[in-house]
């Protein structure tokens, strides 16, 4: 019984690292696509407001943000943020 557990944990691991930090931040319980302003914030953490559209998509990149975070800021209007509360006022507009 034991030996079954360690193969479980093992295997457990070996799913976990293979997806890697860039793992979707979806929230598959809300509708599909949405990305919690919690989530896109730790992205964006350490950015220089004001700041740009192409400011965030950097940050986020440099960042290694996965692609469901990348495309809502995407989706922002290309304009100057002056906060992170900013960018998640504007999100909120989106979704």
């Amino acid at each position: 019984m034991r030996e079954q557990t360690t193969t479980a944990t093992t295997q457990h691991r070996e799913i976990v690292q293979k997806q890697g930090s860039r793992m979707q931040h979806t929230n598959r319980s809300e509708k599909a696509g949405h990305v919690s302003p919690v989530i896109l914030v730790k992205y964006l953490k350490g950015m220089h407001y004001p700041a740009n559209k192409k400011n965030l998509i950097d940050s986020a990149q440099s960042k290694t943000a996965p692609q469901d975070v990348m495309n809502l800021i995407a989706k922002l209007p290309d304009k100057t943020y002056n906060s992170p509360i900013d960018v998640t006022k504007e999100i909120g507009k989106i979704e």
